[in-house]
């Protein structure tokens, strides 16, 4: 949206970005899918007179589920993170993708401990 983009925030390159984070690290990256584990990523943002920016972004890997848990039937989170970021819009923007992109790392790191 326009706080977003105000915010040095576009989607295309939020999401180009986590596609060959992703890719780079050995993940093969669908878009559009159905497929039963995915990444989920979310960033709100809000752009205050004077350029002043905050953001609010989580990501997180999500798997569905055909078993039927005591507290969730249908989507449970395997990993998840977030994070809040304000300042200058300028720089904003670069922070938050930052941000984004170490979680990932964690992420990819996580995972391949407990592949082996």
């Amino acid at each position: 949206g326009a706080s977003a983009a105000a915010c040095g925030l576009q989607h295309e390159a939020v999401e180009a970005a986590v596609a060959k984070r992703l890719t780079d690290a050995g993940f093969k990256v669908l878009r559009e899918t159905d497929e039963d584990t995915y990444l989920y990523v979310n960033i709100t943002s809000a752009h205050q007179p004077g350029g002043l920016c905050l953001s609010r972004y989580d990501a997180g890997f999500y798997s569905h589920t055909m078993a039927t848990l005591a507290h969730q039937s249908t989507e449970v989170a395997l990993l998840r993170k977030g994070g809040l970021l304000g300042g200058p819009a300028g720089e904003h923007g670069a922070g938050v993708l930052r941000g984004v992109l170490e979680y990932l790392d964690q992420f990819v790191g996580q995972i391949r401990a407990a592949n082996r």
